[in-house]
């Protein structure tokens, strides 16, 4: 890393580490109920009714959960490959993708609830949204091409354009709500499917290793980490406006638990069950392995849903604060093509080779996102200080 990237970097572990001791002190010490029994809710704007709280556990999935979750076999494979024992390699991802990195998003999420009508902030988020999402979607359609073992000209934009619109119809008839459950019944559904050995060729393997010093040396000093970093400060804005969006109701107990310990113990399932079933992914190639066919095809379904559900959730928000910044001119059910198009211009370039490293647009929007985050841990601070 140059000298600036390695300020970023560690500017960011150190406002994550914050995240996660506030995030801690913030559930124990705010009180679910006042002296009259009535519930203490964190502050909202948003005028829309709040979301049941089965409904809102669905709604933080979408929110990036079912997206990490959808790579992280691949990265478990890529880890064991590169050295790491099994153990290491599932408390890597469950690291990756859990606590420490929803801290952010649930600290950001109070600044959003409380000051829902920044304009930077939907400057923020809506950056944040159509560069985030046009690399997860590089990213996604290269691993469901490789899994699926095809590959011809345009099949790449094609399966994206397909995610693209589903999400754009789902999003212009309201259908949030209803992906949001589907997507975590899909998960499910994924999830049982790797337990149904009789569709593969299984040989169990059972977890071992240990977690030596050289694994926390990779995690918190290693080239791993400081992607980490880049990746998800620059995802904040975007799951952080979410979580505000759909968290109107909940108490500060509620919203910590559901934006951490979710993530996390998601995280930890799916990694564990991936390493015992770490020969089927590694042959998911529908062409060449007939034999995965059943759990390959649910896995590309459940993934694309994912994708799906987070491009949804993502347009809800972009087309509500794109209305707010043009003064009702643009209206949302009319901004939603604006979104689509945004996505796909950014994929086809990452995907043409035009632009060559779609992961730098992390470093620099971590630089930009940076300050918006102190303000974030600043009003956790204030927070506190009325309890």
């Amino acid at each position: 890393m140059d000298t600036l990237n390695m300020i970023v970097y560690l500017i960011g572990s150190f406002m994550t580490l914050a995240s996660i001791v506030l995030c801690l002190v913030l559930f124990f010490s705010c009180k679910s109920k006042n002296a009259r029994g009535e519930r203490v809710e964190i502050d909202n704007k948003s005028p829309e009714d709040p979301w049941p709280l089965g409904t809102w556990i669905a709604g933080v999935f979408v929110a990036g959960t079912g997206v990490a979750l959808m790579y992280a076999p691949a990265d478990l494979v890529g880890y064991i490959k590169e050295g790491l024992n099994p153990l290491e390699s599932i408390t890597m991802l469950a690291l990756l993708n859990g606590a420490p990195v929803w801290a952010l998003y649930s600290v950001m999420g109070i600044w959003y609830m409380k000051h829902m009508d920044s304009k930077i902030g939907k400057l923020a988020a809506m950056l944040s949204t159509v560069l985030g999402m046009s690399i997860s979607l590089w990213t996604g359609m290269n691993t469901v091409t490789k899994f699926i073992g095809l590959s011809f000209p345009g099949l790449k934009f094609l399966l994206a354009a397909i995610t693209v619109i589903v999400a754009m119809i789902s999003a212009r008839n309201n259908l949030l709500k209803g992906m949001s459950r589907l997507a975590f019944l899909i998960f499910a559904v994924a999830f049982l499917a790797l337990l149904s050995t009789p569709f593969t060729d299984f040989t169990f393997m059972p977890i071992t290793g240990r977690i030596t010093g050289a694994f926390w040396k990779e995690y918190f000093l290693g080239p791993t980490a400081a992607s980490w970093i880049f990746w998800f400060l620059s995802w904040t804005p975007t799951v952080s406006r979410w979580l505000a969006y759909i968290s109107k109701g909940r108490t500060m107990k509620e919203y910590i638990a559901g934006t951490m310990l979710l993530p996390t113990a998601l995280a930890v399932v799916w990694m564990a069950v991936s390493w015992m079933y770490q020969d089927v992914i590694m042959s998911f190639n529908l062409a060449a392995n007939i034999a995965s066919f059943i759990p390959c095809v649910i896995f590309i379904i459940s993934g694309l849903l994912f994708m799906t559900g987070t491009l949804d959730s993502d347009c809800k928000v972009f087309t509500e604060d794109l209305e707010a910044l043009t003064g009702g001119k643009i209206k949302r059910r009319a901004a939603i093509p604006y979104y689509g198009l945004f996505v796909l211009f950014f994929f086809s370039l990452f995907i043409s080779g035009i632009i060559k490293k779609p992961f730098a647009f992390n470093e620099y929007s971590s630089m930009i996102f940076i300050p918006l985050m102190v303000v974030s841990l600043w009003e956790c601070v204030k927070l506190l200080k009325k309890h």
